[in-house]
């Protein structure tokens, strides 16, 4: 089963990030200690540092990550978040590339059966989800750029800039009805000289 962090003061999950906006970067740790220099002093507050860890803004020791720091531009906090919650309920957003827009039901069905945990806390993780999205921009979110493959070039083979590799011309030619052969045959030595001396030129 996968592990859904929730913060059970979905309430406050605006204001929390609000302050982060307003405070400094942190140039430590993320903590309980941390939170209770911004106000928060409740036990239950202490259940935003997992949803931080989740959706990317901290690492796994607590310190402050390059979408916590981009969150801080004003202009593109809303854009910031939108990819950092796209990317940390990756699995949902697979399942429902439009899960910002899922009503209740879809995205209980999807947490209930993810966690395997009572209704409660799927409740929690719904209502965290749900007000996540309400501070994101999905809309001016930035496109992830495809990358089209090159094809692969032949081993050994290394094609220099402004060379052919190969050359095919087919030449047709309308014979004038005669009996004199002569004609035929300077016709055919006219070519063979030209075609070769093209041939010498191009080596």
């Amino acid at each position: 089963m996968s592990e859904i962090p929730y913060t059970t003061l979905t309430g406050k999950i605006k204001e929390y990030f609000d302050k982060f906006q307003e405070a400094g970067v942190p140039d430590k740790k993320v903590n309980t200690a941390w939170l209770k220099t911004l106000g928060f002093r409740s036990g239950n507050d202490a259940y935003i540092l997992r949803v931080l860890k989740y959706i990317g803004f901290i690492d796994s020791s607590g310190v402050p990550t390059e979408f916590w720091k981009q969150y801080k531009a004003p202009t593109k906090s809303k854009v910031v978040l939108a990819q950092a919650i796209r990317q940390g309920y990756k699995e949902l957003f697979a399942t429902y590339p439009d899960a910002n827009r899922k009503d209740r039901e879809a995205l209980y069905s999807f947490f209930s059966s993810k966690s395997g945990k009572a209704k409660a806390t799927v409740d929690y993780m719904v209502n965290t989800f749900t007000n996540l999205c309400q501070l994101a921009d999905f809309e001016k979110e930035a496109p992830i750029p495809t990358v089209v493959p090159l094809a692969p070039e032949p081993v050994g083979v290394k094609p220099e800039r402004g060379v052919i590799s190969e050359l095919h011309i087919n030449i047709q030619l309308h014979l004038p009805a005669t009996t004199d052969s002569t004609i035929y045959d300077n016709l055919f030595k006219s070519l063979k000289k030209h075609l070769l001396s093209a041939e010498e030129h191009a080596s």
